[in-house]
């Protein structure tokens, strides 16, 4: 009985002093941990790109799978070692939930493949050794993949709390998602041949990263299912925005955030409310998967009866093109676009994707003024109404959809139009006004289009979506305070007065800013294509335009352009994408405010 006694007494004591060491460097061992976590992260991530993006022998294979299950292993360790750390081990739980979930998979897995290749068998019978082996390597690497998606959410909000322009961290985003693109599609199995040249992995890579869809190489031809799956991810990426995935995956995770990363996003979603932002960035996912998935239940029905070799082949069709639609995009897997005869003719498919081109390129603020009219059962005292910018949005896109239309069917009726019924003309011209609206697809051969049509083309190009969408361009909001700036101006008011309601005057300023810079780029572009490049000024207009209105329409000039001009269009692609203003505001220093009232002196400007 003594001895016992000693024994816990001796174990007590130990217990005690390992206690006091950990609270007394707390610390250094946290240091640790992060550096651990960083070691590991490389490890997956080399093991992981190694396995899926090269073509490895049976040795290589071996120690790749050797390494998941080591850094697997090592991933659990970290996991009980930072709640050992932890001050309270429960509030860290409620936190880190999330790890924790993964570790226990991973645990389970590693710990008891017999047993839960039991389970499988009695769930399939048909499961062969073979098929339960290849079925391990996928669990082990998803969970591989799975353990540091959280660690990385928290990097990205931790880099939103740094003293760094919101505007600038915009651009260095879109940056580092262009760069690991390029890189993601020079692996070897990202291509059907095995390689490609830097130059057009960087091309087509910042055109997806901002959902622009120019290429200089054919999608569906030179990209394996590996590829086309990246370009996939960068379309969605792009499109929504990397900090406003971050949010919604830290609020699924039921992590905060702080007032620091609120003003940040406040500056990317142009929401007014600060406190409304989490909520802003999960409506915005939310919204974005159930219509992508749902234009592409829509799509798979209506291909059916085309030249797909497998249910699946179908099925990833249909994701690619409406993930490519809602972000306005403009990828397609077919060489002709959607000129190819089978979807050109097809007014499913094409109803489906102007659908969900409108919807991404009408803006997130507009369908969240929408959806608060048509909820039912809505207790509140104040009345739900559309709001000034949500009506002139939905004016001004329906003037430049129909005028666009209608212009483009009449000039192009004896042209490019030429032979169709009058259902099909009303339908391509349709289809064409709403596609320059920064989304790129083609029913018809755009470098066939006369001059008329062509600049019809570009002004819906330049003018683009809505603010708050996944679409570029100088927006919709943007032309609609220039004309009515213009109009005031005319009747010799102060300010510019609308529904009863008056602009704010930083409004009409950024407006008129934003519509400058872009004619200053587009000219700038412009000259140095005409430099560079032998194509007619015509051509090489459309194409500038077309890359900083983010729309992905050519004239067929794309892959002959050179070199120096793919680098051209790669930076018009960027500064569409991510906003002239906001890269002018990203590089220029911050002003000091200064409370000086100068006296006013009139400027001539007439």
């Amino acid at each position: 009985m003594s001895d016992l006694l000693k024994n816990l007494s001796r174990n007590a004591g130990a217990q005690a002093l390992l206690t006091r060491f950990v609270v007394d460097h707390r610390g250094p061992i946290q240091k640790g941990l992060n550096l651990l976590a960083l070691l590991l992260a490389l490890a997956a991530a080399t093991s992981l790109v190694a396995v899926h993006g090269f073509f490895l022998t049976t040795e290589q294979e071996r120690l790749a799978e050797i390494l998941n299950i080591a850094v697997l292993c090592g991933f659990i360790l970290l996991t009980l070692l930072r709640f050992v750390v932890a001050p309270r081990w429960w509030v860290h739980l409620k936190a880190h939930w999330v790890d924790a979930t993964i570790a226990l998979l991973g645990f389970a897995v590693l710990a008891f493949p017999g047993y839960l290749g039991d389970v499988f068998r009695s769930w399939y019978p048909l499961l062969t050794a073979e098929k339960l082996t290849n079925l391990y390597l996928v669990a082990t690497q998803s969970l591989l993949l799975l353990a540091f998606i959280p660690g990385a959410i928290r990097y990205s909000k931790r880099l939103m709390t740094l003293n760094i322009q919101p505007s600038l961290l915009i651009v260095l985003s879109f940056f580092t998602l262009i760069l690991a693109g390029t890189g993601g599609l020079m692996l070897p199995r990202a291509t059907v041949t095995g390689s490609i040249a830097s130059l057009d992995a960087l091309f087509t890579a910042a055109s997806a990263a901002c959902v622009t869809g120019l290429t200089v190489v054919d999608t569906g031809t030179t990209f394996s299912p590996l590829g086309q799956t990246i370009i996939l991810l960068l379309m969605q990426v792009g499109g929504l925005g990397i900090m406003t995935l971050t949010t919604f995956f830290a609020a699924l995770m039921g992590s905060g955030q702080g007032l620091k990363e609120y003003a940040t996003l406040q500056s990317l979603l142009g929401e007014e409310n600060v406190g409304g932002i989490r909520r802003t960035a999960v409506q915005i996912a939310v919204v974005a998967t159930t219509f992508e998935l749902a234009g592409a239940a829509v799509l798979f029905r209506s291909l059916e009866g085309g030249s797909f070799a497998s249910v699946g082949e179908r099925v990833f069709f249909s994701l690619f093109h409406a993930v490519s639609a809602f972000c306005n995009a403009g990828f397609a897997l077919t060489r002709e676009n959607l000129a190819h005869p089978f979807l050109k003719t097809n007014t499913g498919v094409l109803c489906t994707i102007m659908v969900l081109i409108v919807v991404g390129g009408i803006g997130f603020p507009v369908l969240r003024n929408i959806g608060g009219l048509l909820r039912v059962g809505r207790r509140t005292s104040v009345r739900p109404r559309l709001t000034l910018h949500t009506r002139l949005v939905l004016i001004t896109t329906a003037m430049l959809l129909l005028g666009g239309a209608l212009l483009f069917g009449l000039l192009e009726s004896g042209n490019t139009l030429r032979g169709e019924t009058p259902a099909q003309t009303v339908l391509h011209a349709l289809f064409q006004s709403v596609t320059a609206r920064t989304a790129g697809f083609n029913t018809v051969d755009i470098g066939a289009l006369a001059a008329p049509a062509a600049f019809v083309l570009m002004v819906l190009m330049w003018v683009g979506a809505s603010p708050g969408s996944t679409g570029g361009g100088v927006k919709t909001t943007t032309l609609a305070l220039a004309l009515l700036n213009i109009r005031a101006i005319a009747q010799g008011k102060q300010n510019v007065e609308i529904f009863r309601k008056k602009v704010a005057a930083d409004s009409v300023t950024r407006a008129f800013s934003t519509a400058l810079l872009s004619l200053m780029f587009i000219m700038a572009a412009l000259f140095l294509l005409l430099l560079l490049e032998s194509a007619s000024f015509q051509n090489l207009l459309f194409e500038v335009v077309s890359a900083l209105g983010t729309v992905g329409l050519s004239a067929g000039i794309t892959p002959s352009l050179s070199a120096a001009g793919k680098v051209v269009i790669v930076m018009t692609m960027f500064a569409g994408r991510v906003g002239l203003l906001s890269i002018v505001m990203a590089v220029t220093p911050r002003g000091i405010h200064q409370r000086v009232d100068y006296t006013q002196e009139i400027v001539l400007v007439t």
